[in-house]
């Protein structure tokens, strides 16, 4: 998975394939790889959270399920979006290097 910035006239985020990113400029990779490192530690606790009360929430529907399931990856998503964000405009500025850090210290992530 590489991360690349939209152009000037889009917004946000846009998770792409190595492949779909030959001629667009890429995130160095201290930024993309702190990016998905909190991806992934996000989604582990969201797993696991959703696994710890999976007893009491009963019998779901796959319509239930799929609720709960929508709902915790959006609420991630949520949570996520300024810190992707600071970490997406101090890259564009050529920035990166202490708030990279500063986000692996606070979220405890790999180096």
């Amino acid at each position: 998975m590489v991360i690349r910035l939209l152009s000037a006239s889009g917004k946000g985020v846009e998770v792409v394939t190595s492949a779909e990113v030959a001629s667009s400029p890429v995130l160095d990779s201290e930024v993309s790889g702190t990016i998905a490192s909190l991806r992934e530690r996000f989604e582990a606790v969201r797993r696991s959270e959703i696994h710890r009360v999976r007893g009491r929430l009963g019998n779901l529907s796959s319509d239930q399920e799929d609720v709960v399931e929508s709902l915790s990856r959006g609420i991630i998503e949520k949570v996520l979006q300024s810190a992707v964000a600071m970490l997406l405009n101090t890259a564009a500025a050529n920035q990166s290097a202490f708030v990279v850090e500063t986000v692996r210290r606070i979220f405890n992530l790999r180096t």
